[in-house]
């Protein structure tokens, strides 16, 4: 089977699903195939970060890497004991907040690389970025649960329990924090005590890497039912909705009022946000999406799964250059000084010039890209778990176990009875 005729996105159904999962639609119909990382590697599909002067970057080799955005040298590097997929660190008063595929949400020294603390949750971590929300930092997790911690204990404040597994950034709006979910639901969250304020249903999961885009008012965001949303932070109310051709697992991006959305279909379109129309499109060379655009200098940057990373006329999606990497660039471009940094699945980080001239390049810990494989006799349809609040919910006895390390010793060991702020209003989840 050719991969090249199929969307790929970063979906799956349930918690129960084992490293690296993924779900391919096949044309035509509702089947979904699973694909899975096969073979470890030093391979980057986590954006880049800066703080204190330094460049972070997160890698499928297990590392955290602390890099001179200057010269590309390394400075130190932490080491985890599974991969950092689709994450970067949150930064508070000199740590840095990151979640891991092997359970746990580090909190780290950013001058020295060293652990803090640790808090492990029921399930992998993966595709969400921290927030740092007045000395709490809040997450999500494949355990259905989005959690708010403590930045100095790592102790949790509170935890809200969604319809399904979470890969999604918190974003904050208005004193609001906003979540997706593989129940297709996007949250609107008190960020003080985790308790709903209301949600708005699509059709399909709501990934996101990065921060929700928020314009006038309103938030915008994708979902596998290939659909753009722009939803009233206020009211919760649909405002805008765009249709692309493919999944929209990237978040869309939002200037002089025009929505720039990277889709599954191998197209990156500019829509006029008041008449919903489109602007015009850029074709890339794959569909299996890449990044989200970023705005620099009037002009347009982002990364393909094609293994480029393009620069367009904003106005008109005229490509001005390219930069050819040697493997997938699922990494969005952090812009600073006029340097441009990013990562590619072919176990480095980039940063060039907003010409597209080759600065320097880091190298992870192998050359030896991150392969994964499909698993071709796995089919099922997907459909969005049903939630239910059950009379235990209702009790607050869903029990989660949970640990706090700090550094490398137990210095405090607690399960948590979990109170569940899950609300189905007027009595029905909608």
């Amino acid at each position: 089977m050719n991969p090249e005729k199929h969307d790929l996105f970063m979906a799956t159904v349930g918690s129960d699903f084992e490293l690296g999962d993924f779900a391919k639609k096949t044309e035509g119909k509702k089947a979904y195939r699973i694909w899975h990382i096969k073979e470890g590697g030093g391979s980057i599909d986590s954006a880049p970060v800066m703080y204190e002067g330094k460049l972070f970057v997160a890698s499928l080799d297990n590392y955290l890497y602390a890099i001179n955005p200057e010269t590309g040298k390394l400075i130190w590097k932490f080491r985890a004991d599974s991969p950092f997929i689709d994450n970067y660190p949150a930064y508070w008063k000199g740590r840095l907040y990151i979640g891991n595929y092997d359970q746990n949400f580090y909190c780290i020294d950013a001058k020295t690389g060293k652990e803090i603390w640790r808090f492990r949750t029921g399930d992998n971590i993966f595709g969400s970025c921290a927030l740092v929300v007045g000395g709490n930092v809040i997450f999500t997790s494949k355990d259905f649960y989005v959690y708010c911690l403590d930045c100095k204990t790592g102790k949790m404040i509170w935890a809200f329990r969604t319809g399904g597994w979470s890969a999604s950034t918190p974003t904050l709006a208005e004193n609001k924090v906003f979540v997706g979910s593989s129940d297709g639901n996007f949250y609107c969250l008190d960020p003080e005590t985790g308790k709903e304020i209301w949600r708005f249903k699509t059709s399909g999961n709501i990934f996101s890497q990065n921060r929700f885009a928020v314009n006038d008012g309103i938030i915008y965001f994708g979902s596998d039912d290939s659909n753009v949303y722009g939803v009233g932070i206020s009211d919760g109310k649909e405002k805008f909705r765009f249709r692309t051709g493919g999944f929209v697992n990237v978040v869309p991006r939002v200037h002089n009022n025009v929505v720039y959305i990277h889709a599954n279909d191998r197209h990156l379109y500019a829509v006029d946000i008041k008449t919903r129309k489109e602007i015009w499109r850029f074709k890339t060379g794959h569909d299996e999406g890449g990044t989200e655009a970023m705005m620099h200098d009037n002009k347009l940057y982002f990364g393909s799964s094609d293994d480029n990373l393009y620069c367009l006329d904003p106005n008109t999606g005229k490509e001005i250059w390219r930069f050819k990497t040697s493997g997938p660039v699922w990494t969005p471009p952090l812009i600073k000084n006029d340097r441009i940094y990013f990562g590619s699945f072919d176990c480095h980080l980039y940063c060039i010039t907003t010409e597209g001239k080759l600065l320097w390049r880091f190298q992870t810990s192998t050359l030896n890209q991150t392969k994964y494989e499909y698993e071709e006799e796995t089919i099922f349809e997907f459909k969005p778990p049903k939630v239910e609040e059950t009379k235990d919910e209702e009790k607050d006895i869903y029990e989660v176990k949970t640990e706090v390390m700090h550094g490398d010793t137990y210095k405090a060991k607690s399960e948590y009875q979990m109170e569940i702020h899950y609300q189905s209003k007027g009595g029905e989840y909608k």
